[in-house]
């Protein structure tokens, strides 16, 4: 089976089966997906850490520090969507989270490993924020009204993008490739074909629930325009880091794509976008 092949049988069982859970278990505080955002991110903080490592002499968390660190925010939201206490309690709790990170370099006992120091903590801070932060974005949508409807379109803007985007470049785009040193193997032409149908996505939902997304197409396409623009930096953001650690995929969970973190990074620079756009245009 091709590469082409195993891709498009990952979009057409993966996409609706995640589709399905949004739905399916959408109470209480619809766990089914708040708990996969939860799973995935400390799965993805232990992928990128494998890239961080590469760069960061001497870097490690031991046992699962690593899963743990990238669920504090998620959890954290989580904790919020559920009404144990309010959203912008977040904030504290990056706070002493970051306290932690930073107070527990303190009680290092050999002197050899202070030039680690630096180093370690700033790789720790990172990984507190990539991709836990935008997970936790994820995880507040669905705090939103209309939850289910909300994060349904938001994950078909942001997925149809992507894989059109690998659509049209491998069938349009040979001739417009190598646009962006980070990651040559992509077009312009994917770009534009994926960048499309973040907008189209979120125009047809306003024709389908004009009541959770009021105003004329003007307001639509500029959530979804931006929407787009940040499905392709995430994208292409974490295509620099793959770059610097000179690894190819953060990991090999996912036939054809790679690793989890390959798969939600478009996800998690327009989980953010999404969330707060939505808030100022439509509530």
């Amino acid at each position: 089976m091709s590469n082409v092949q195993v891709r498009l049988l990952v979009f057409f069982i993966g996409l609706p089966a995640l589709l399905a859970i949004v739905i399916v278990f959408d109470e209480p505080y619809h766990i089914g997906f708040n708990l996969l955002a939860i799973v995935t991110s400390a799965i993805c903080t232990v992928e990128a850490a494998g890239l961080f490592a590469q760069k960061a002499e001497n870097y490690r968390i031991h046992g699962i520090g690593l899963p743990l660190l990238g669920t504090v925010l998620p959890i954290s939201a989580f904790l919020a969507v559920a009404e144990v206490y309010s959203i912008e309690s977040q904030l504290g709790i990056l706070a002493i989270a970051t306290m932690a990170t930073l107070g527990v370099e303190a009680f290092r006992k050999d002197p050899k490993e202070f030039s680690d120091i630096l180093p370690h903590a700033t790789t720790t801070l990172v990984l507190l924020l990539y991709p836990g932060l935008f997970i936790a974005y994820a995880v507040r949508l669905t705090a939103l009204p209309e939850a289910t409807v909300l994060v349904l379109v938001f994950l078909c803007a942001v997925y149809l993008n992507d894989s059109l985007a690998y659509a049209t470049g491998m069938l349009f785009g040979r001739r417009s490739r190598s646009i962006l040193a980070v990651s040559p193997n992509k077009s312009l032409i994917g770009f534009i074909g994926g960048f499309v149908m973040s907008p189209a996505t979120i125009l047809a939902a306003a024709a389908f629930r004009p009541d959770l997304f009021p105003g004329g197409p003007l307001r639509h396409l500029a959530i979804g325009s931006v929407v787009g623009l940040a499905v392709i930096l995430g994208d292409l953001a974490e295509s620099a880091l793959k770059r610097s650690a000179t690894i190819k995929d953060s990991g090999s969970v996912i036939p054809g794509r790679g690793g989890l973190l390959d798969s939600v990074d478009s996800a998690l620079f327009a989980a953010p976008v999404y969330y707060y756009l939505y808030n100022i245009l439509y509530l």
